[in-house]
C-alpha cells in the first residue's frame, strides 16, 4: 500500500507539504498542488480519513432524532434532509425515541460521546429538561416541529395556529354547528395545542358554538377509533369532527361507519398530513398537506449554517400548507 513517503518521493516535496495539500491548507502553490494530486493518483495513495477527521475535529457526521421512523410525515422528513446532508458530504446517524420524551435528551447526549457535528430533533414536547439538554449540547441542535425560538433555539416549524383556524372554516363552510377536535397528549404544543387552538379561533370569530369537545389520545388509527366510538355516544349531535392527524382521523371515521353514520354528510371530518392512507381510505379524506420534507431540507440547511458558524438571519422557518378536499369534507 502506498505512503505519504511515496507520494512525497514522486512529487519531490516533502511530507509535510503533501500533508497541507491533502487536507486542502493555506500557502501551497497551485502548481505544487496538481504536482502531489498526480502523484497522489499514480501512486495510489489512499488517504486516512478517519486520521484526516481527528486532525481537523471533523466527523462528517450528523444526528437525527425522530419520535418514530413508522409514520409518512418522519419519512418524507428524512428524505428530504439525508439529500442535503449527502450533497454536504455528510452522513446521516437516525435514533428513533418511540415516542418517550426521556429518550430525545439521551439521544442528545448520546450523539455529543458520538462527536456528531449537529443534531436534527423532531420534538415532542418543549420543556425545561429539553431545553437545557439542547443548551448544553457541544453540538449545534435544530427543532424541527416544535418551536424552541423562545429560548434562541433554531426550529423549523409547520403552521400549526393557522391549519387549525382554516380547519374551522372549512368545516362551517360545509355547515357543521357542533365541532369537536380529537388530538394527541396535550404535552405536544404544535400538534395539540396550537392546533386545537386555531379552531377555537375560527370558532369564537364566526360566532358560531364553543369547541364541542377537545379529546386527547395518541398517533394512531386505533386511537382515533377508540376516542370515536366513545365520543359519539357522549355526542351524539356531532356533525363536524377536525382530527390532529391522518391517522387519527382514518380510525374516527371507521367508528362512525361502525355506528351507522354517514361520513362526509351527516358528520365532516378532517385530518392532516395528507397521508396516503387518507387518500385510499372510502370515504376518502379531506386533509391538509404538509411538506414535511421541504421541513427536512429546510432543518438540514439550517444545521450545515450552524455547523460552518453562519450567522443566522431567522429565528425560525414557518412552513404554509394546502387545502385538500376529498369526499369527507367538501
Amino acid at each position: 500500500m502506498a505512503s505519504l513517503h511515496d507520494v512525497a518521493k514522486l512529487a519531490g516535496v516533502s511530507k509535510s507539504t503533501v500533508s497541507r495539500v491533502i487536507n486542502n491548507e493555506y500557502g501551497v502553490k497551485q502548481a505544487t498542488k496538481v504536482k502531489v494530486m498526480q502523484a497522489v493518483e499514480e501512486v495510489g495513495y489512499v488517504v486516512n480519513q478517519v486520521a484526516k477527521d481527528l486532525k481537523s475535529q471533523k466527523t462528517n457526521l450528523v444526528g437525527v432524532i425522530v419520535p418514530r421512523v413508522s409514520s409518512n410525515a418522519t419519512a418524507q422528513g428524512v428524505d428530504g434532509l439525508s439529500r442535503v446532508f449527502e450533497q454536504a458530504g455528510k452522513q446521516v446517524l437516525l435514533a428513533s425515541t418511540q415516542q418517550s420524551q426521556d429518550k430525545e435528551v439521551e439521544y442528545i447526549q448520546l450523539f455529543n460521546q458520538k462527536r456528531v457535528e449537529g443534531i436534527v430533533l423532531y420534538a415532542t414536547h418543549i420543556d425545561q429538561q429539553l431545553v437545557k439538554a439542547i443548551t448544553q449540547s457541544k453540538s449545534p441542535i435544530v427543532l424541527v416541529g416544535q418551536d424552541g425560538s423562545l429560548f434562541n433555539i433554531p426550529s423549523v416549524v409547520h403552521d400549526d395556529l393557522r391549519v387549525g383556524f382554516e380547519a374551522g372554516n372549512r368545516l362551517l363552510a360545509a355547515g357543521c354547528e357542533h365541532i369537536g377536535f380529537i388530538g394527541v397528549p396535550d404535552s405536544d404544543l404544535a400538534v395539540d395545542k396550537l392546533r386545537s387552538d386555531g379552531l377555537k379561533q375560527a370558532l369564537t370569530m364566526s360566532g358560531a358554538s364553543d369547541l364541542l369537545f377537545h379529546s386527547h389520545g395518541e398517533f394512531s388509527i386505533e386511537s382515533g377509533y377508540a376516542n370515536m366510538k366513545q365520543l359519539i355516544n357522549e355526542y351524539p349531535n356531532v356533525d363536524g369532527v377536525f382530527c390532529a392527524t391522518d391517522r387519527i382521523a382514518v380510525g374516527a371515521i371507521k367508528a362512525l361507519q361502525e355506528a351507522g353514520i354517514e361520513v362526509g354528510k351527516q358528520v365532516k371530518v378532517l385530518g392532516v398530513g395528507n397521508d396516503e392512507l387518507g387518500y385510499i381510505n372510502s370515504p376518502s379524506l379531506s386533509t391538509f398537506n404538509y411538506a414535511f420534507d421541504k421541513a427536512g431540507e429546510s432543518g438540514a440547511k439550517m444545521l450545515l449554517e450552524l455547523i460552518d458558524g453562519t450567522p443566522q438571519i431567522m429565528s425560525k422557518v414557518v412552513l404554509t400548507f394546502q387545502n385538500i378536499s376529498r369526499d369527507t369534507c367538501k
